[in-house]
């Protein structure tokens, strides 16, 4: 993996000491800007905005995407400016009288996001799965697992929570600024088989654990326009013979990349933080490899966010030809526990996967059937808290297509 960062680090590095000269250059400007706003709340939030979208400027192999430069050695981010932090992708800076509890987590993202050693600028690579759109129906109150006060949903696809705001388009006042999530990776294996060990299916299972905005049309509820999502997180992937885990960045409908890999125990988080409609960053720490990676992504053409729904998601993605829906056989992935979860509007309303508003929403995914559960939320101990598990023929037996 380090001969692979070395050789994507030599790279761009010539993009990188361009990206060094002009950037004070670039940041006088830009803080410049800042200065002649009224400095309101409003206003400082618009122009530290407009900082993180012009500073992106690293490009891809990847249209649309594009890396930030990363900081010199020595940099601090606690006690940067927030137009620095713009300047170089790291995370909004939370209030630390208001949620300290978040400011404590923060400071974690934020140094190794800072860490000029630990940001990854590797090659984007075509993601083989890639995500969908939840289409739910409102489920009876005995169909899932849950045990908190949300409006329970099934579907054939996601299972975690949703927390949605009133409005259909996207506002800078009302709509989510950001969703985070922590979580450790699991191992990823097939069904368990009743005789012992497990089966073998002759596919490859997959689980993707990501954060994401917008994309779930419940029926009979006017949520807007849920035509795109944009979401990172981890795929684990299992197959007869092998597992591997990985993580990856998207806006669907446009193409899904994976970034660096990561591994069975890991501690993952992972945010996107949308700028407009049409732009978000999407980060991705993993505390135990001290990786990181921070990109500003364009929205597909023709769709934009509505930016009234943040979700913490389990999902079984699609792309499987041998599957009679294209969905691929979710992995057994026994459970996972999510933590430091949370999302915020601009207008600095705080939701959490434990809140029991009429807004937010459980989901349990089901089987190709429709009849069967296959992976469901539970709140253990704390509004920021999500236990997400698999179980039927997903954990024991193995799902028919």
């Amino acid at each position: 993996m380090k001969t692979r960062i070395d050789y994507a680090q030599r790279r761009i590095a010539s993009s990188f000491e361009a990206q060094r000269a002009c950037l004070g250059r670039k940041f006088a400007m830009l803080f410049s800007a800042v200065l002649a706003l009224t400095l309101t709340a409003g206003a400082q939030s618009d122009a530290l905005r407009a900082i993180y979208e012009r500073s992106a400027t690293i490009p891809t192999n990847v249209e649309g995407i594009f890396a930030y430069p990363v900081p010199p050695e020595g940099f601090d981010p606690l006690t940067a400016s927030d137009e620095e932090l713009a300047a170089y992708g790291i995370p909004f800076r939370p209030d630390k009288a208001e949620d300290p509890a978040y400011y404590r987590q923060w400071t974690r993202l934020a140094k190794l996001m800072a860490n000029p050693h630990a940001r990854w600028y590797g090659e984007l690579k075509p993601r083989k799965a890639h995500g969908s759109l939840a289409r739910v129906t409102p489920a009876a109150a005995s169909f899932g697992g849950t045990a908190f006060g949300a409006t329970s949903l099934k579907g054939p696809n996601w299972s975690g929570v949703v927390n949605t705001v009133p409005g259909t388009k996207w506002s800078s006042k009302t709509s989510f600024s950001f969703v985070v999530g922590e979580f450790n990776v699991p191992w990823p294996q097939q069904a368990f088989s009743p005789s012992g060990g497990n089966i073998c299916d002759g596919d490859t299972d997959i689980a993707a654990l990501w954060v994401g905005l917008d994309g779930m049309t419940v029926t009979g509820l006017n949520l807007g326009n849920q035509s795109d999502i944009a979401q990172t997180g981890v795929d684990i992937e299992a197959s007869c013979s092998a597992q591997i885990a990985v993580a990856w960045v998207e806006w669907y409908p446009a193409n899904p990349v994976t970034l660096f890999q990561v591994y069975p125990g890991d501690d993952i988080s992972v945010m996107v933080e949308d700028i407009n409609a049409t732009s978000a960053i999407f980060q991705v720490w993993d505390h135990t490899i001290q990786q990181s990676a921070s990109y500003k992504i364009f929205a597909p053409s023709g769709f934009q966010l509505a930016g009234n729904e943040a979700e913490y998601i389990v999902e079984r993605p699609l792309g499987d030809s041998n599957t009679p829906t294209g969905y691929y056989p979710l992995a057994n992935y026994v459970w996972s526990f999510w933590d430091f979860s949370r999302s915020k509007t601009f207008g600095g309303t705080y939701y959490y996967p434990g809140s029991t508003n009429p807004g937010t929403f459980d989901i349990s995914m089901t089987d190709d059937s429709g009849t069967q559960v296959i992976s469901v939320p539970n709140i253990d101990k704390g509004l920021q808290n999500l236990f997400v598990s698999d179980e039927n023929c997903a954990y024991l037996g193995g799902c028919a297509p």
